[in-house]
This record gives C-alpha cells, sequence and structure tokens, in this order.
C-alpha cells in the first residue's frame, strides 16, 4: 500500500496509466448523441455538393450588373430541391431560393431586397460581384476531408455532421456502467426524516449525475454500513456487475473508516490513498479484478472535487475522448482566496463575462460539507501549492464545471 501523499498531477498520471479504453460498439445514428466516435468520419460527398444559393434573390451574371440600375429578363425559378434545365445568359436572370442550385451560366445571386421585379423582369439595384451570395460546391467539406476525428463526443452539431455525410450507424466506445456505494452507519435513504445523528445519502444521487455528465452510466447500490466484512461483500458483488466502482465515505483515519481495510481483504492493489489537494485528500485509487475502484470522501464538496478532478478523466478516458479534463479558463480574480495549508486547494466560484473580460466571483461556503453554497458555482479556482493566497484582481486558473456555462453580465 502507499501511503505517502502525492500531487493531482501524479495521481491522474497514474490512474490514467491503469485505465483501458473500452470495447466498440456499433449504434443508429438517433442514439449516438452524448457517445465518443471512435473512428474518423470521411465525407462521402462534396458539401455542398452544388454552388447554392445563400439567401432569396435572383441568380445572373455579376458582369450584367455592374451598372445599375440593370433590367433583366426573368427566364425562370429554381426553389431548394429542384433544379434549373437551362443556362443563364446575357441580360437575364432566375428567381431562386435559399438552398437551391445556381444554374448553368450564372454566377451570382443578387438578394431580393436589392431588386425589383414583376413576372417577366427584374430590376437589379445594387452591383453584386463574382460569387457574391453564393456558397461554392465543396467549399466546406471535399469528398474524402476528415470531417469528425475519433475521440469527439458527439453533440447536436456533429449529430447534423453526421447525418450529412450519410453515417446511419455510428461506430463508438462502449459506456463503462460506474457503480455507485455509499458508506456510513449514520447514512439514511431520503425519504427519511434523520435523527439528529444521521444525514441522508446525497452522494448517491450527486456521482450519479456525474456519471451521466461524464458519458457513462451509473448504477446505484445503496448504503453500507461502517463494518469491514460487509463493505467487502457489497464491493465483491457490485464489481461483479459493473466496470468502475466509485465508492464515498470510509477513507479517512477514523476507527469507522473501513473502505481501505474492506479493499486489502479483497486483495485489491492500492496505489495512493492521499492526495496533495483541498478538498478531499484521502482519496484512495485501486484496481480489483482489473477494474478501477475510486474511494472518494465523505463530504459532499469533497466528492464533487474529487470525482471531478479524478474519475470524470478516467471516464472519459475509457470512453476514447480526446478531452478528458475539465476546461481551463484564465479569469479575473473578484474577491482573495486562500488555500489549504501544504495542499493545492479548489474552491468553488462563479465565473461571469463582464466588459468583455472573464472574471470568477470567490463563493462563500462553510467547508467541504456545505453542497448549498456549492449549488451556485459554476468553476473551482485553482489556488496553487506555492502561494498561500491569490489576492483580488490576479489572473488565475479555473476549471469549468461540466454541464454549466460561463454567464455574460
Amino acid at each position: 500500500m502507499v501511503s505517502a501523499m502525492i500531487s493531482v498531477e501524479a495521481a491522474q498520471a497514474i490512474i490514467s496509466e491503469k485505465i483501458m479504453t473500452h470495447s466498440l460498439e456499433e449504434i443508429p445514428l438517433g442514439e449516438a448523441s452524448g457517445r465518443v466516435l471512435a473512428q474518423d468520419v470521411v465525407a462521402d460527398i462534396d458539401m455542398p455538393p452544388f454552388d447554392r444559393a445563400r439567401m432569396d434573390g435572383f441568380a445572373l451574371r455579376a458582369a450584367d450588373a455592374t451598372t445599375v440600375p440593370a433590367r433583366l429578363r426573368i427566364i425562370g425559378e429554381v426553389a431548394a430541391g429542384s433544379s434549373f434545365t437551362g443556362t443563364v445568359n446575357s441580360g437575364e436572370a432566375v428567381r431562386i431560393m435559399t438552398g437551391a442550385p445556381l444554374p448553368a451560366g450564372a454566377d451570382a445571386v443578387q438578394k431580393i431586397e436589392a431588386c425589383d421585379a414583376n413576372e417577366s423582369w427584374v430590376t437589379i439595384r445594387q452591383p453584386v460581384r463574382v460569387g457574391e451570395n453564393v456558397t461554392s460546391r465543396g467549399s466546406e467539406a471535399r469528398r474524402g476531408d476528415v470531417v469528425l476525428r475519433s475521440g469527439t463526443v458527439i453533440g447536436p452539431p456533429e449529430m447534423a455532421v453526421l447525418a450529412s455525410f450519410g453515417c446511419a450507424r455510428v461506430t463508438v466506445a462502449r459506456r463503462p456502467v460506474v457503480g455507485i456505494i455509499s458508506t456510513g452507519s449514520e447514512l439514511v435513504p431520503v425519504d427519511v426524516v434523520p435523527s439528529p445523528s444521521q444525514i441522508r445519502d446525497s452522494n448517491s444521487f450527486s456521482v450519479a449525475a456525474y456519471v451521466q455528465l461524464a458519458g457513462a452510466c451509473p448504477r446505484c447500490f445503496g448504503m453500507v454500513v461502517d463494518d469491514e466484512r460487509i463493505t467487502a461483500e457489497i464491493i465483491a458483488r457490485a464489481l461483479r456487475e459493473v466496470d468502475v466502482l466509485v465508492l464515498t465515505g470510509g477513507v479517512s483515519m477514523g476507527n469507522y473508516d473501513l473502505v481501505k481495510a474492506a479493499l486489502g481483504r479483497l486483495g485489491a492493489t492500492i496505489f495512493f490513498e492521499k492526495v496533495c489537494v483541498h478538498p478531499g485528500k484521502p482519496t484512495v485509487f485501486a484496481l480489483l479484478e482489473g477494474k478501477p475502484v475510486f474511494a472518494l470522501p465523505g463530504n459532499p464538496v469533497s466528492v464533487a472535487v474529487t470525482f471531478l478532478l479524478f474519475v470524470y478523466p478516467a471516464l472519459r478516458q475509457m470512453m476514447g475522448a480526446r478531452e478528458r479534463f475539465l476546461p481551463v479558463v484564465q479569469a479575473r480574480l473578484l474577491g482573495d482566496v486562500r488555500r489549504a495549508p501544504d495542499r493545492r486547494s479548489y474552491l468553488p466560484g462563479r465565473l461571469t463575462i463582464e466588459s468583455g473580460e472573464v472574471r470568477v466571483h470567490p463563493l462563500r461556503w462553510g467547508g467541504s460539507s456545505d453542497f448549498v453554497a456549492f449549488v451556485s458555482a459554476n468553476a473551482l479556482i485553482v489556488v496553487p501549492e506555492e502561494v498561500m493566497m491569490l489576492s483580488q484582481g490576479t489572473i488565475c486558473r479555473t476549471l469549468l464545471l461540466p454541464g454549466t456555462s460561463c454567464a455574460v453580465s
């Protein structure tokens, strides 16, 4: 067992070395949102596949509209999804709709707002250049171009790209199933009114939500009392059904912190059990039967911070995502913040964009159990080990929390 306290980067490196990418599966496009591409996607056609109008107006030869007003004869109409079979000659124009293919002979489109037209003639009131208001064939992608890279998380824009290039089925990494266990004899279910010595189990629900944000599948195994034998039995049972196991609580140095002992009883290899991080110092990472096991502290904010620093990137790595870690945002600090002694601190903050500048407001909170204050956070303010305090006005490093955005004010 490794008992020395290690850095955040060292812990992340150990996890990355031990995590294996999952097997692949092919799924229908309609089920691909939120999944991670496991192969490059290549354009099977030019995009657009023809020169097309960017707006409603008249397709014409730009040379006919260098001097305005210019009066041209309307020889037809073309809408999106149809084509014009003739050729536009000098002195002629074709009424055209957005998205329609540019007729042969035409080299520009003048928008309808710059035209006066009746059934037979159009007067062009503004000059137009060659190529104006036209999207050229292949200008967005050429056949054979890689349009999406392996490791890309599929969101709405990616769904549109996949559909546009005929990807009716998509190869993705299998989503890992993550088992979740809350430990502690003080825990009661959410529908029970706790006694003065009890608390409701919130960690099962927050961890499950974070697992879903990472793109994996949560499976809750409930609560376990502070008993080494029972804890080991629940861990062993859960591991038979999942790919990754996350436990919360029971990893400090107290007489009833029995998770490490239970893992030892089962023959787990523990790679670290203390990380130079606040909150969340007593974080454990192990392999048991070849499967990753994360044992996180029990306080809700500690759970959030350690999950996002260690479990979240591990799950993303398992699914082959190119972007594994939380996005880093440089922001101006709008208040003083202090770190914990001898450890790097990750403190809740609120990122905003004010007067064109990214700023972060430190949030008042009562420590690692104050999950109510943490609700307002959309970022973690990083206070590095080498400084005791970051002063107001400092440009600091922040981590943007998943499922949140930077507000503009």
